[in-house]
């Protein structure tokens, strides 16, 4: 099978493997990762440190079309097509990306996180990175093999387009390496990543 047709067969299952990934969503079993709240949480006062800021610029048109309403809610220029060509060219999605690529906070702290994109993305601390739970874009993406993390993602790692949460000290500290670095990945789109250092 040609390199276009897979692409173009991978194009047809995403949207059911996309919606039936995002029906399967375990609810935490563990010490709370992330806060329900951020927005109460800051507005208390809450000790955090820095941002990561997930981005997209999904087009509502394509997306909704091919994902089903409200799949994107703001707009953006780049089609669901598109999207796919990109990834299958290059393995990651340009102006889909968490900012910044290497994030600083101190033992303890919460780390905020915030949704600036029309897509939901999850903010998952993992030990090492992988692909998500949607086996067609880890195939598009390059990783094979998912981060344990994000085959149990917990409902409280999504944040939905401009939402806000708070991924907690304990929980960075628990994917930490020897270094003080833990991972953050989007288990939807696993090309999405950052590291977190621990000061």
């Amino acid at each position: 099978m040609s390199r276009r047709r897979e692409v173009i067969g991978l194009v047809m299952l995403l949207p059911a493997v996309i919606l039936m990934g995002c029906s399967d969503v375990s609810l935490p079993t563990d010490a709370p990762r992330m806060s329900a709240s951020a927005s109460a949480d800051l507005a208390k006062g809450s000790d955090h440190a820095g941002a990561i800021i997930g981005h997209d610029s999904c087009d509502p048109a394509s997306f909704n079309a091919v994902l089903g309403p409200n799949a994107c809610a703001k707009p953006g220029g780049l089609t669901f097509q598109a999207l796919i060509a990109e990834l299958a060219a290059t393995q990651t999605v340009r102006s889909w990306r968490f900012n910044p690529l290497q994030a600083t906070t101190h033992a303890g702290e919460a780390l905020l996180v915030k949704n600036v994109g029309g897509v939901e993305h999850t903010f998952t601390p993992v030990q090492q990175f992988g692909g998500g739970f949607i086996p067609d874009l880890n195939a598009l993406s390059g990783n094979l093999v998912p981060a344990p993390e994000c085959l149990n993602v917990p409902a409280l790692d999504f944040v939905q387009s401009g939402g806000t949460s708070l991924i907690s000290g304990a929980a960075l500290a628990a994917v930490a390496d020897a270094n003080g670095i833990a991972k953050v990945l989007c288990c939807l789109h696993p090309w999405m990543r950052s590291e977190v250092r621990i000061k």
